[in-house]
């Protein structure tokens, strides 16, 4: 067997498990909020923090389209994943029934009257502004960090993070043999950068790594109530989610992958417990200590 191959499928596995742990939590232990208690949410439209230059990046589609319709392609391809980033969060918090949700239509209104930036926090007065013309409990921004591809800081990271916890597994395992350890050195550096830096198949499993954010503030005062990240990389079953004439193309597996990682944000904030009293409590200035 190829050194590392033991340790990678023990991540994988982990991987999986952790998902469906998730997914099993999330179904069984959140308490039902009643109406009167569910906040109001605006979810402004979502930002995307990384670049789409070529489409082919995001899409199963050649590398050598002609330069404008590249650009073409690969802006509507960055706006299609801002879009779906925040119609699967929506639909996810609507699901819940934790929450009472502005709808999109009204909310995209009063931020293009506004002039809210997608790709900026929004400030102190335009939260006041938020709140006094939509009458918003919360106001949610959800974010797109990475999708396709992973930056340096993070693929360097991952890898190292690899390569230490096998470094430790194999060496043990081997009497710490350095032929067998920089074997898998080599290994992990061979196989990680395609698939952290654009996807790729990793025993027979697609991987195509997205990272997402989101975060939310109470407009009253101003402060940041809520933020999490998630990250999605390994597709296996849920591959069986689209028609299989789908299933090798890179939108497809991407989209597989920013659902995942969308709806756990969303689960979250879910979790959270931000009802009104909540929220109410939360603005309560804190006793003073003798």
């Amino acid at each position: 067997m190829v050194p590392g191959a033991l340790p990678r499928i023990g991540i994988l596995g982990g991987i999986l498990i952790s998902l469906s742990a998730c997914s099993w939590f999330d179904a069984h232990n959140r308490p039902v909020v009643p109406p009167e208690q569910r906040a109001l949410i605006a979810v402004l439209p979502a930002h995307l923090d990384t670049t789409i230059s070529k489409a082919s990046q995001v899409q199963s589609i050649p590398d050598d389209l002609p330069d404008e319709d590249d650009r073409q392609w690969a802006a509507a391809a960055a706006q299609a994943v801002r879009s779906e980033a925040r119609r699967i969060f929506l639909e996810k918090i609507a699901s819940g029934e934790q929450f009472r949700l502005i709808p999109i239509e009204e909310v995209d209104g009063v931020v293009q009257d506004m002039g809210i930036v997608a790709d900026q926090e929004p400030t102190a007065s335009q939260l006041t502004q938020l709140r006094d013309q939509l009458k918003a409990d919360l106001v949610v921004q959800p974010t797109v960090l990475d999708y396709g591809k992973v930056r340096w800081y993070w693929l360097a990271g991952g890898m190292l993070a690899d390569i230490t916890w096998e470094t430790v597994a194999i060496g043990l395992a081997s009497s710490w043999h350095p032929g067998i350890i920089l074997g898998n050195v080599g290994f992990e550096l061979l196989t990680s950068t395609p698939i952290w830096f654009g996807g790729g198949y990793l025993f027979g499993v697609v991987a195509r790594p997205v990272r997402v954010e989101a975060g939310a503030w109470d407009p009253i005062n101003g402060e940041s109530v809520w933020d999490h990240q998630d990250f999605a990389v390994y597709i296996w079953k849920r591959l069986n989610q689209i028609p299989k004439a789908e299933r090798k193309k890179k939108e497809a597996q991407l989209y597989l992958n920013l659902k995942l990682a969308m709806e756990e944000l969303a689960v979250s904030l879910l979790d959270e417990g931000l009802t009104v009293t909540e929220l109410q409590d939360r603005r309560r200035p804190l006793p003073e200590s003798y």
